[in-house]
């Protein structure tokens, strides 16, 4: 199978809905797939924000997403997880940029890394930019 490598750049949840759905879908067929997370993408994933469900959000569509029985994008990504040919990585420029801890996040995370270190790892990757 191939590689799939997600730029996760959007803290909307659609987007990260979207997101990972594509993840979860494309780790179930066998595909090697990456997700680095960045900007309001990796915000998205800080504990205040998961507990306040306070996501960058527009219409009706997000709360109906909220309110539905339908997992989020954080259980739809640990449980595609679960394959282990799905990891998560940190952007570690924005961690630094605004003096944040991985610890800050919720436990999702696989490493922080660069983005040059993320580019190496995704050279022969269909990438995808959400």
């Amino acid at each position: 199978m191939g590689k799939i490598a997600i730029l996760l750049v959007s803290g909307e949840l659609e987007k990260l809905q979207s997101a990972s759905t594509i993840a979860s879908v494309a780790s179930s067929l066998g595909e090697e797939v990456l997700v680095f997370a960045t900007m309001y993408g990796l915000l998205a994933f800080k504990k205040d924000v998961v507990e306040k469900k306070s996501w960058k959000s527009y219409g009706e569509l997000v709360e109906g997403l909220i309110e539905s029985d339908l997992p989020l994008f954080l259980d739809v990504l640990k449980e595609a997880k679960t394959n282990e040919n799905l990891k998560i990585y940190a952007c570690s420029m924005v961690l630094g940029m605004l003096n944040l801890s991985i610890t800050d996040f919720i436990d999702i995370f696989d490493e922080v890394v660069g983005v040059a270190t993320f580019l190496e790892m995704v050279e022969d990757a269909k990438i995808l930019f959400i």
